[in-house]
């Protein structure tokens, strides 16, 4: 009995001395970030033809690394590629491509949403790659305390992009 106490008392000292609970739930603020599905891919055709012999690139959104600091207010950053390959319809050096930064609220309010470009210039190899930074700014912990955020990334494309992608 007197072993069980022991052993007993080493733990509740040991907790104590932390002063912090090891089934403590931290819950962090940081906005969640995501490349939407459907979005993450662009595939660019010469002319009407759909074959592999009229692709001209197939692009994507790749890499994607967030960090986050809470104190006063949140700051997040999001760092991620933008990379492609040309196709054999290519006959171009670099390409410029839109693509979209949207933040969310409660998973259904779109807060804001802006749109970048990025120039990719390609090797001799056909590849192209380029590495791009956002950044968010929520002003105080009590407004990331009260909703939840997330930083959405993709393509800006046009319809017959969204149906190629989604007929894919």
């Amino acid at each position: 009995m007197s072993v069980r106490f022991a052993l007993l008392a080493v733990v509740a000292f040991t907790l104590a001395a932390c002063n912090r609970s090891p089934l403590e739930v931290v819950v962090s603020r940081c906005p969640a970030v995501a490349v939407v599905g459907d979005m993450n891919t662009l595939t660019k055709f010469k002319g009407e033809g759909r074959s592999t012999d009229d692709v001209m690139y197939t692009a994507s959104i790749m890499d994607v690394i967030s960090s986050c600091t809470e104190e006063e207010a949140v700051d997040s950053r999001v760092e991620f590629s933008v990379g492609a390959t040309a196709g054999p319809a290519f006959s171009g050096r670099e390409i410029t491509l839109p693509y979209f930064v949207a933040i969310l609220k409660d998973n259904s309010q779109i807060v804001s949403k802006e749109v970048f470009e990025v120039t990719l210039r390609f090797d001799s190899k056909g590849f192209a790659r380029s590495k791009e930074v956002v950044t968010q700014h929520i002003p105080t912990i009590a407004q990331a305390r009260r909703y939840n955020y997330e930083v959405l990334l993709g393509f800006q494309m046009d319809a017959q992009d969204v149906v190629f992608n989604m007929e894919r």
